[in-house]
């Protein structure tokens, strides 16, 4: 790739070289049109023979050669002069139509295409002035994460080597103009070009699809902009090692988190629901709690899919038989059955008709769906689960008997947007997942009773002087700050903004859930999820006049709960399962 400070230069280099040859040729005609015209003598009206000055002849060729035609100055032509006039036209008129024909071959050629095409995107970097991620990538995941964070107003870069994926970035209903260049992600100018090492760049996310370019990526920005965080998926767990030591700060599995979020499902659905209520843009603590069943489990593929799912199911001491049939014969056994799994006579010789669930877990979409239609028949009580590999099969998988559908994009992109927007939101869910069900049930019914069907925000305050400056004040002063003062009513009220904190993190501690008496210490991190406007009064709390105190002679009080007989579990659009389905 030509390094950036060159690109202009070559693109003119290019132009001027291309065209060399046209120029050549249209200059020579003008220039022997214009000879022609000052050597060959005509007649004036009073009958003595004149010639034309250079001026004259360079004047006449001009309007000549581009067929404007003002007709014959200064004097009318003599017959000789006619036929010179005669030749020059169609001389010029060639000559203009190569040379137009040249640079037209010129503007179609690759290379300056290409040329054009990098200016263009550097010059559009270059113009933003406010943080952007860099997303490398612009399939499912990558197109999905560009949409979502759109619509949050963070601005972004895209890189991809396909040409058909970056033009669908211009049609793509994104609220403002992206950036989008066509190149190769693992090569490290593409990504200078992007805006890599812009002091505007807040993120790389490498959502390639190919673990060994991931590598790459975060290893180019680590070594470039050490200071950019970078997120990177992998589905192979042989590269999760080496993608650390490259400098990726977030390694994201989406056969690990589809495998977690089942187990979730099966050990705690209450948490579910909460993960849902949490993550989802649009998610509500009111969906229904997902009903996955125990029992026997059977599992379609041997790819890092299903072994990866499988891990999660043995440890919950859920039975799984693996049906390929690609498996080996030392790989047969009661647990490992060869065989087509889109055979009805497969499936019933695995033992369908005792089975509680059945995985279509095969990196072929019409494999999958083929696995469903020939298992609903067999067991009408089968849960099934379906992967889906391509977005775009995600209307015949909404119309399939699958009760439940994996698509890889949108797992990551999922986890990617959950980083982005709370990034304590991972260390909340990893410590939940350590907790039963009835600690998560408490937890949903108090959200419930708090938010009830409104969306659920969550969100992150930041005690420190430069994002709580008038908590960290009242703090070196001496003075105690609970953490319930930060929720306090503009309004006067007693009653605090419907909002949970979720997570203290204090140096090395985690809390979860902690009580609204805690006072506050500068550096503390919160988590907190609520409506809207909690979440702009919290922050409007750290940054006001004074360290709000409520009402005087009245002590700060929760939110009456909402009646609970106008609220009710319903199902979503598509699953349960929420970003682990397709969704519009």
């Amino acid at each position: 790739m030509i390094t950036p400070g060159n690109r202009t230069r070559h693109g003119i280099f290019i132009l001027l070289r291309r065209l060399r040859q046209p120029l050549v040729v249209l200059i020579s005609v003008y220039a022997v049109a214009v000879l022609g015209f000052t050597l060959i003598p005509g007649v004036a009206p009073d009958g003595q023979p004149w010639r034309m000055s250079f001026l004259h002849a360079f004047y006449f060729v001009s309007f000549l050669g581009t067929t404007i035609g003002l007709g014959e100055i200064p004097y009318p032509f003599s017959d000789p002069q006619r036929l010179w006039a005669t030749a020059s036209i169609y001389g010029t008129v060639v000559a203009w139509l190569y040379g137009i024909g040249a640079l037209f071959g010129i503007l179609q050629d690759p290379l300056f295409r290409r040329i054009l095409h990098e200016n263009g995107v550097e010059r559009a970097v270059r113009r933003i002035r406010e943080p952007f991620y860099l997303i490398c990538g612009y399939d499912d995941t990558g197109s999905r994460v560009a949409r979502e964070l759109a619509e949050d107003g963070a601005r972004m870069v895209v890189i991809d080597i396909i040409p058909e994926r970056v033009d669908t970035v211009e049609v793509d209903d994104l609220t403002f103009s992206v950036p989008a260049l066509t190149g190769d992600a693992s090569d490290p100018m593409s990504l200078v070009l992007a805006g890599l090492k812009s002091p505007h760049c807040a993120g790389v996310l490498a959502l390639t699809g190919n673990d060994a370019i991931n590598i790459k990526i975060a290893l180019t920005a680590r070594l470039l902009n050490p200071d950019v965080p970078v997120l990177s998926a992998a589905r192979d767990h042989a590269f999760h090692a080496r993608m650390a030591a490259a400098g990726a700060n977030h390694i994201i599995n989406p056969y690990d988190q589809f495998a977690e979020r089942v187990a979730t499902s099966i050990r705690a659905p209450s948490l579910q629901v909460i993960y849902n209520a949490l993550t989802l843009q649009h998610g509500t603590a009111m969906h229904a709690r997902p009903d996955l069943p125990h029992g026997r489990w059977l599992l379609c593929g041997s790819g890092l899919f299903t072994r990866t799912l499988r891990r999660q199911l043995q440890r919950l001491e859920i039975e799984t038989v693996i049906i390929d049939p690609q498996l080996t014969d030392d790989e047969i056994d009661k647990e490992n059955f060869r065989g087509d799994p889109t055979d009805p006579a497969v499936l019933r010789e695995a033992g369908i008709e005792d089975a509680t669930a059945i995985v279509a877990g095969t990196e072929i979409d019409v494999d999958n769906l083929a696995i469903a239609l020939a298992a609903r028949p067999i067991n009408k009580a089968l849960f099934i689960v379906a992967r889906q590999s391509q977005q775009r099969n995600t209307q015949v998988f909404k119309a399939s008997p699958a009760q439940l559908v994996m698509l890889n994009g949108q797992v990551v992109a999922a986890e990617v947007l959950r980083v982005i927007r709370a990034p304590q939101l991972a260390t909340f869910l990893r410590r939940a997942r350590d907790e039963d069900e009835a600690w998560a049930e408490a937890l949903l019914m108090r959200m419930r009773a708090t938010f009830g069907d409104s969306v659920v925000e969550s969100w992150s305050l930041d005690i420190t002087l430069e994002q709580a400056n008038t908590v960290c004040s009242a703090l070196n002063q001496g003075e105690t700050v609970e953490l319930q003062q930060l929720m306090v009513r503009p309004n006067g009220s007693q009653y605090l903004v419907r909002a949970i904190p979720l997570l203290l993190q204090r140096g090395k501690e985690r809390v979860l859930l902690p009580d609204l008496h805690t006072p506050l210490q500068e550096g503390d991190h919160l988590l907190c999820c609520g409506q809207e406007r909690a979440r702009a009064t919290m922050r409007h709390n750290l940054l006001g006049v004074t360290v709000p105190k409520g009402p005087d002679g009245k002590p700060l009080r929760v939110a009456p709960a909402l009646p609970q007989k106008t609220l009710g579990e319903r199902e979503p659009e598509d699953s349960e399962m929420g970003p682990l389905t397709q969704s519009g």
